[in-house]
């Protein structure tokens, strides 16, 4: 055991770095002490020399703690009892009884002598009295009692940035934050797989499903979109709770309010495991901005931009993964709301004059404008912005010009030239992402709605939320809250493996584990409860300063409205050992993949009314994820030659490393797109990929990938919005892919080796991973191999 004890008047006091401190035990008599052994204050086991002297027997103990102490069997005793309680709360069984602790307590002491071993340590003594437990049959005290750690020449390969899970994410930055949290991050993952009931840790490490942001499970809810309204009438409270940081009023002038923006999101990243987002930025912000010239939005925009995109304190010193949706205009359904800014709500109350957010079109189109410009320009060296997430809302109430407001103000930009420039932006970087509104299923007007991260979807309406039109309002504090409190991805191809060609066994199998997902989540809520009582998630769970009435105001975080994810992998792989033939090859494979979606839509529903959860399925980013799937069936005998049927990538290269390692270049296709390298139409893959948008409630995307050159952005845009208008895809994006040189600064079109202005190989390619652009020297082998994989289009396939 990890043990500092000290003797302090009969009693020890505790001091284990594993186990909590505060703890005094009272010494047991053993009764079954050999003649040859007496007890110190019937605690340490000892020896009469010939001399009279008293000697222990036992070798000191080394602790975690940095001390060298006496043995003391009752430590043990006193652990097993206080840790084994855990077992109640994590798998609902009691905790050990106090002779049985003794008993193995005693067997370990004994087991030590027979080694006549030197010196102890405390991680040994806690492995064998785990060894005990095992023997014993009480695996679950056992996964309670056990060390969570890594071995050194591990903990320095994570300091090199090589070993675990270099190229999971490719936002981590090459810093010694991403060093400390990746070796955090291991301790995490093999805590929760250790908590959890054994059969749902063991579907995650056998690969049937994975729990995506492990290393966050018992302690965050996943992603969060922002009711940026919230802050502007509070202030920003950081901590959550205004005791460790200093708490700021609302803003009154426009740079602070942007300067709470940015905090907003980067303290809130404290508390969510995946992106931070706000929703209808530009118009919650447009009250601010009211009078100034162009000149001074652009600033406030240039400030807002690189303030999220140089703040490197997300965890592990990363960016802020962060987006805004941005639309050309104040939406109709805002028009005549009452602005919500400087502490107040203007309705005429509380001495404010009323203001509603349709005054502020002016500056909603001056800040569209600002924005693009900003991120058109790009950074000093004329890279691409990566974050905020540019999400433009392609909505009914923009189709058509306010011709009245456009003649009285011909100074300002059209709703149709603020949107050429994001497909200008588009067309130089690939970084803006469209959020279609106009598909019927979207129900634009009726609601609100908005994609976040890296393609969650999120809505709210007057149907499904009683309080919808008080937040409108904003009454009572009363706001928007829409994110995610947990994904879980399923390994779909495997599900077809074992079917072997069976339907209903096809169904069962996916279904059963969606029924594993329910678990699961059920699990985390019951975890996060405690986290939250224990105000372990403050600035989710913040209740600020009200400024008009000075009580406390209302909750940040809706946590009982966050959506529960399910989401799928490799659906074409699925259909294509089970059928045949890939999504693109045949009518019946495709029929078959909706007929498979359409059924695990049903049952989420079904699930979702009869667990008191709202379920969403979703295209899930699997930055990993896809190969991590693939890979784990490659590892199993079972399954190798049913995956090697299907798989994409370097099959021979996979399989000539793949006791070497788990980076492989292989992967399955994300979600139910049709595979990157298709040799398919890109008016065809459209007409694919669109049909399961509305089916994919919970999020879903389109890949458009760009060649080299740089496209038309009037054709680009021209193309788009065929797509808007004309298909069921909610969600979608074009990817340019790019060189800057690291040694003259020169920024490239498509993926260079070497520099085409110096000559220089010190270059960073960059593209899009899965929903964000980023550097692809922090890419996994998988997702390079899609990268080189990818089927790239041209102006002349966009016709």
């Amino acid at each position: 055991m990890d043990v500092c004890a000290t003797n302090i008047k009969g009693k020890i006091e505790l001091e284990d770095a594993d186990l909590g401190t505060d703890m005094q035990v009272h010494a047991e008599e053993d009764e079954r002490t050999d003649t040859s052994m007496t007890t110190l204050t019937k605690q340490h086991a000892i020896q009469k020399t010939l001399d009279g002297h008293d000697i222990s027997i036992m070798p000191k103990v080394r602790t975690t703690a940095g001390h060298m102490v006496d043995w003391d069997r009752s430590i043990i005793v006193n652990q097993l009892l206080k840790e084994t309680k855990l077992a109640e709360r994590f798998h609902g069984k009691p905790g050990i009884e106090k002779d049985a602790a003794l008993d193995i307590a005693k067997d370990v002491e004994r087991r030590i002598r027979s080694l006549d071993l030197k010196f102890l340590s405390g991680p040994l003594i806690r492995e064998m009295v785990n060894m005990e437990l095992l023997q014993r049959g009480h695996v679950e005290w056992r996964n309670i009692s056990t060390r969570i750690g890594t071995p050194v020449y591990d903990a320095c390969e994570i300091d090199l940035g090589s070993g675990f899970e270099a190229n999971d994410n490719a936002n981590l930055q090459e810093n010694a934050e991403t060093s400390h949290k990746k070796k955090a991050d291991k301790i995490s993952k093999e805590q929760y797989l250790l908590l959890l009931p054994p059969k749902l840790a063991d579907l995650h490490l056998n690969g049937d499903l994975h729990i995506h942001d492990l290393e966050y499970l018992g302690t965050r809810a996943f992603c969060q979109d922002w009711d940026l309204r919230y802050f502007f009438y509070y202030g920003l409270m950081p901590d959550g709770s205004g005791a460790k940081a200093s708490v700021a009023g609302p803003a009154m002038k426009a740079e602070v309010a942007i300067l709470h923006a940015v905090k907003a999101l980067g303290s809130a990243q404290t508390n969510f495991a995946g992106g931070q987002g706000f929703y209808n930025f530009l118009t919650f912000l447009a009250p601010y901005l009211e009078g100034k010239t162009y000149s001074d939005v652009k600033q406030l925009m240039q400030m807002f931009v690189y303030e999220m995109t140089q703040m490197m304190v997300a965890r592990g010193g990363q960016v802020v993964f962060s987006s805004v949706q941005l639309s050309p205009g104040v939406p109709k359904l805002w028009r005549d709301k009452p602005a919500v800014y400087k502490g107040r709500v203007h309705n005429g109350e509380n001495g404010t004059q009323t203001r509603t957010y349709g005054e502020f079109e002016r500056e909603v189109r001056l800040a569209f404008k600002a924005l693009m410009d900003v991120m058109i320009e790009g950074d000093n060296w004329g890279k691409p912005f990566n974050f905020p997430k540019p999400e433009i809302s392609i909505e009914p109430d923009f189709m058509e010009e306010d011709e009245f407001f456009n003649k009285a103000h011909p100074e300002l930009p059209t709703y149709e030239e603020l949107y050429d420039m994001t497909f200008e932006l588009a067309a130089k970087f690939g970084t803006p992402y469209f959020d279609n509104q106009l598909p019927e299923y979207r129900g634009a007007g009726e609601g609100i709605s908005c994609y976040q991260c890296c393609a969650y979807q999120f809505s709210a309406n007057a149907d499904a939320d009683d309080s919808f039109d008080d937040k409108l309002l904003f009454k009572d504090g009363k706001h928007f809250s829409m994110g995610s409190w947990q994904v879980v991805s399923l390994n779909c191809p495997r599900a077809a493996y074992r079917a072997n060609g069976d339907d209903s066994a096809l169904f069962a199998d996916l279904k059963q584990l969606m029924d594993q997902c329910i678990q699961l989540f059920k699990t985390k809520r019951n975890w996060m409860e405690n986290i939250i009582e224990n105000n372990r998630m403050p600035f989710a769970t913040q209740r600020p300063k009200d400024p008009v009435t000075g009580e406390k105001g209302c909750v940040a975080v809706d946590i009982d409205a966050l959506v529960c994810t399910i989401g799928v992998i490799g659906i074409n792989e699925m259909v294509q050992y089970h059928t045949g033939s890939q999504l693109h090859e045949s009518k019946d494979a495709f029929k078959f993949a909706i007929r498979v979606m359409t059924e695990m839509e049903m049952y989420a529903h079904e699930l979702s009314q009869k667990h008191g959860l709202e379920i969403a399925l979703a295209r899930t980013p699997a930055e990993t994820t896809g190969q991590r799937f693939s890979v784990s069936d490659m590892l199993h005998d079972e399954y190798r030659d049913c995956v090697l049927e299907v798989v994409k990538g370097d099959k021979e290269a996979a399989l000539a490393n793949l006791r070497k390692t788990t980076d492989l270049p292989v992967y399955y296709t994300n979600g139910t797109h049709v595979p990157p390298g298709a040799n398919v139409s890109l008016i065809d893959r459209i007409n694919l990929e669109h049909v399961f948008f509305p089916i994919v409630d919970g999020g879903n995307i389109c890949h458009i990938w760009m060649g080299e050159g740089s496209p038309d952005a009037k054709g680009l845009k021209e193309f788009a919005m065929n797509i808007a208008k004309n298909t069921q895809i909610g969600y979608f994006a074009f990817t340019k892919d790019m060189t800057v040189c690291l040694n003259d600064f020169h920024m490239m079109s498509g993926l260079k080796c070497t520099c085409e202005n110096c000559g220089s190989t010190n270059v960073e390619q960059m593209s899009r991973v899965t929903g964000y652009v980023q550097a692809v020297g922090g890419w996994n082998n998988g997702k390079r191999q899609e990268l080189a994989d990818r089927m790239r289009y041209g102006s002349s396939d966009m016709i």
